[in-house]
């Protein structure tokens, strides 16, 4: 009876990546790209090749009029599938905030700050009208849980969401720090502008230098919305306004996705903390309330895929370790660890919209993974 349970997961694993038990090889190893990726059938990486088709087709009928056309597919390090507009170049929306949490991670590193220091301790002034925002940690505006809000000011039809700039004057919090989980924009621009404050260099710089250029990362950008202390601003969330978030390709952003894989490690060099890694990717508010699509599944702004209140998991046919970023017209990068996997997804065109879409979306997920998840014929 003990025999049985303890090889269940084993057997388990062997189902869902497709590896033959009849081989009793160890798991591959995991390669790094140089300036190309390189390539690989998906059989050759313990993928079926069936049912990946069957998976791709399935994403091509059901994610709008785009479709699998931007997907890219990382198993053991290779490129083992690549759609044909794998390197269309556009904004990833609220995908940034990834890219943010990221340089909380090198800052922290640095020994320049700390996940429970309090906001206070770099914003003196952010708690003079308002002394709520004296409880705020970095932990909780890297986990949109500080209840922080700020102005909305110059809405127009160019820039529906304000200018984000003014999200940096607070105004009566939403909630009490630590008490709820809340999407919203606000806080993430707030954390922006403590990481280039500590920093000294604008996120963008800073992201460059320790991350992008190591990892071989060049088609990208990240917009300016303006100045702190004569520093570039960077849109820290992916915010719609004239200055967008992250802009970049699917084949690129595979290799941030593949980072996040390897706990931070790149060819052999730790370039950010796999303690970090590790705490950003998994879910930072159980057992709290607030939104209802985030609740008890969300890192440092990546999605998890934790147990929701209702014992359910939002991919119940992906690993219980999955996790991605996700932006809006279904800019998603996930990493699934215990599938040593990378799955980019970009487009510029909604899936679905709303609460209810994202749900829908979820499902659309879900059903991808069961297709990978099968048992090879």
């Amino acid at each position: 009876m003990n025999h049985t349970f303890k090889m269940a997961p084993f057997l388990w694993l062997l189902l869902v990546t497709g590896v033959s038990s009849a081989t009793g090889s160890s798991p591959p190893k995991t390669i790094f790209p140089d300036k190309d990726w390189s390539e690989a059938t998906p059989a050759s990486q313990g993928v079926s090749a069936v049912k990946l088709r069957e998976a791709v087709a399935y994403m091509d009928r059901q994610f709008g009029s785009q479709g699998a056309k931007e997907l890219a597919i990382i198993r053991n390090g290779y490129l083992i599938w690549k759609g044909p507009d794998i390197d269309a170049y556009h904004n990833v929306w609220s995908a940034t905030k990834v890219f943010t949490s990221t340089v909380l991670g090198l800052l922290i590193q640095d020994g320049k700050c700390a996940l429970d220091d309090l906001a206070v301790k770099y914003l003196p002034d952010l708690d003079d009208q308002h002394p709520g925002y004296a409880k705020i940690k970095l932990r909780h505006l890297a986990s949109m849980s500080s209840g922080y809000k700020g102005q909305l000011a110059h809405v127009a039809a160019e820039q529906p969401w304000g200018d984000p700039m003014a999200y940096l004057h607070p105004t009566a919090p939403l909630f009490e720090a630590g008490t709820q989980v809340q999407y919203q924009d606000h806080q993430v621009f707030l954390l922006g502008r403590i990481l280039t404050q500590l920093a000294g260099e604008s996120e963008q710089a800073m992201f460059k230098r320790r991350i992008a250029d190591p990892i071989g990362m060049s088609q990208w950008d990240w917009g300016v919305s303006g100045k702190v202390k004569e520093i570039d601003l960077n849109n820290a969330a992916g915010t719609p306004s004239r200055a967008p978030g992250i802009q970049t390709t699917a084949r690129e952003m595979a290799r941030f996705g593949l980072l996040y894989l390897n706990r931070g490690q790149w060819k052999g060099k730790q370039l950010l903390p796999a303690s970090f890694v590790e705490e950003a990717t998994k879910n930072q508010a159980p057992g709290i309330g607030g939104s209802a699509f985030l609740h008890a599944r969300f890192g440092f702004y990546w999605w998890t895929n934790d147990r929701k209140p209702d014992g359910k998991r939002p991919w119940p046919s992906a690993p219980p370790k999955t996790y991605c970023s996700n932006g809006h017209s279904c800019n998603f990068c996930f990493v699934i660890p215990e599938w040593n996997m990378v799955v980019v997804r970009m487009g510029t065109e909604p899936v679905r919209s709303g609460v209810a879409g994202l749900a829908e979306v979820d499902r659309l997920w879900d059903t991808f993974f069961g297709i990978l998840s099968r048992e090879l014929q």
